[in-house]
């Protein structure tokens, strides 16, 4: 059975508690006004500083930074700094920049 999609949660910053519903892969993070996840006011943060996607029913955190080299300042899992790609499950906690954010899968 296929997931029906993931929710993004703003865990840290000013726009702490924001949620996101996503049921399209992939998904980008950072700075960049076209991210799906849109984090301008984080400097630490790159511009496209992450992407989520989904392959069979497991989803992928991907650290790509604006180029798609990695990020400069790292994507950390459940804080430990990830490179390349690392599976999420549902209540991970994932760092971009100085933002925290909370991945769940929807009920």
């Amino acid at each position: 059975m296929a997931a029906k999609g993931i929710l993004i949660k703003i865990m840290s910053g000013v726009e702490d508690g924001k949620l996101s519903d996503f049921s399209e892969f992939p998904i980008t993070l950072g700075r960049h006004p076209e991210d799906n996840v849109f984090l301008p006011y984080d400097i630490r943060t790159s511009r496209h500083h992450a992407q989520i996607s989904q392959v069979d029913n497991n989803f992928i955190l991907k650290d790509i930074g604006s180029n798609g080299a990695g990020s400069t300042n790292g994507t950390y899992l459940n804080e430990k700094r990830i490179t390349g790609e690392a599976q999420l499950s549902s209540g991970d906690m994932f760092l971009l920049g100085n933002v925290w954010l909370k991945f769940e899968l929807k009920p």
